[in-house]
């Protein structure tokens, strides 16, 4: 071997090198970064035995999300008698009456629904996202895993699909829970999920319009429904109550999702975030001035935890920071509370203890 071919050998070898130690460097501080947060709790799974335990959970766990968008959409409407009569049956009344196929009022108002130009439209831009649902159904099913990692009794609900169209006046019916004979079930409602700029979002506001997208569907599962069902069953009386009920929704969430970013799981933009980050201070100790925060007004609640454009009196501040505070309260109760596991904070009733125990006192910007 001369020593050119010799010199470009080890030219190589020590190029792979490099490129391999600084690969490991990326994997490492990528990995230091995904730890990045206030809820550090959320990667407690990431040890071998527990990693173990979550897959045996999530091979335990049997779950379809239901179609009946497709079995509606595919009817024959040359033979309507006969197909509805086949979804009473299939569906038991859940969604139509079984006795619907016998009125010719309930066939001549599908027939209308299905060649309707509007629904027609609508069921494409929904078929085009959702011909294919095993994404969505893969991230549900993994957090389903997590929910019952941490709450083992939990109850694997239903999950159904529906396209019942944009009405701008509903915008809050993206996920809906319902208990049906014992059982939870949650409505998917795909049309509302299409993406911010589709046209048919095009009278509703934009902080709305913002979550009106695909990847947000399988988190509103569980932060619009499932995780609530943790929740102890009292009855929140103050805004404190209100604030940290929905931080524990949140903190949890953020457990059933830990590789979505943060941003995710509150739907808000990175500016939003930062905003969030930056001013939670000022809106805690505009709430302690005011003497707001043991405050029994339900508006005052809503306007600071429902989705709103913004957090009045704040300019430019994203909606809902009564329940970014709540999340902040419960990740600092957490972090100074190691003994405390995740199923006893989420039933935690004496909400004004947990908030001392939280050491959570930010000061102005």
């Amino acid at each position: 071997m001369n020593k050119k071919k010799l010199w470009i050998i080890i030219a190589l070898v020590a190029v792979a090198l490099v490129a391999g130690g600084l690969t490991l460097w990326l994997v490492l501080h990528n990995k230091e970064a995904k730890h990045e947060g206030l809820n550090q709790r959320k990667y407690q799974v990431e040890t071998k035995k527990e990693k173990n335990k979550l897959e045996e959970i999530y091979n335990s766990i049997q779950f379809d999300i239901i179609r009946f968008d497709q079995d509606v959409k595919n009817l024959d409407v040359s033979n309507l008698q006969d197909g509805i009569r086949k979804l009473g049956k299939k569906y038991d009344g859940l969604f139509i009456d079984s006795t619907a196929w016998r009125h010719p009022e309930a066939l001549a108002q599908m027939g209308a629904f299905l060649q309707d130009p509007y629904f027609v439209e609508l069921y494409k831009y929904v078929d085009q996202q959702y011909g294919d649902m095993t994404s969505v159904k893969d991230e549900i099913h993994q957090a389903l895993a997590y929910y019952r990692y941490y709450f083992p009794e939990a109850k694997i609900p239903k999950f159904y699909t529906v396209v019942s169209g944009i009405d701008p006046d509903s915008y809050t019916k993206l996920v809906e829970g319902h208990e049906v004979n014992g059982q939870m079930v949650l409505f998917l409602h795909l049309d509302w999920y299409l993406g911010k700029d589709n046209k048919y979002y095009g009278g509703i506001p934009q902080y709305i319009r913002y979550q009106c997208d695909k990847k947000f569907l399988a988190i509103d599962c569980f932060r619009n429904v499932l995780v609530w069902e943790q929740l102890p069953t009292k009855e929140p009386i103050t805004l404190l109550d209100n604030m940290i009920d929905a931080g524990k929704v949140l903190y949890f969430t953020e457990m059933l999702f830990p590789d979505r970013p943060i941003t995710d799981v509150f739907a808000y933009t990175e500016e939003q975030l930062q905003w969030a980050e930056q001013h939670h201070g000022d809106v805690w100790n505009y709430l302690i001035e005011n003497d707001l925060v043991y405050s029994k007004d339900g508006t005052l609640a809503q306007h600071l935890i429902d989705v709103a454009p913004e957090t009045k009196p704040f300019k430019d501040s994203p909606g809902r920071m009564g329940a970014f505070i709540g999340w902040k309260i419960v990740c600092n109760f957490m972090e100074n509370n190691p003994e405390i596991s995740v199923q006893e904070m989420m039933k935690l009733t004496d909400l004004n203890e947990l908030l001392k125990k939280s050491g959570y006192k930010p000061r102005r910007q």
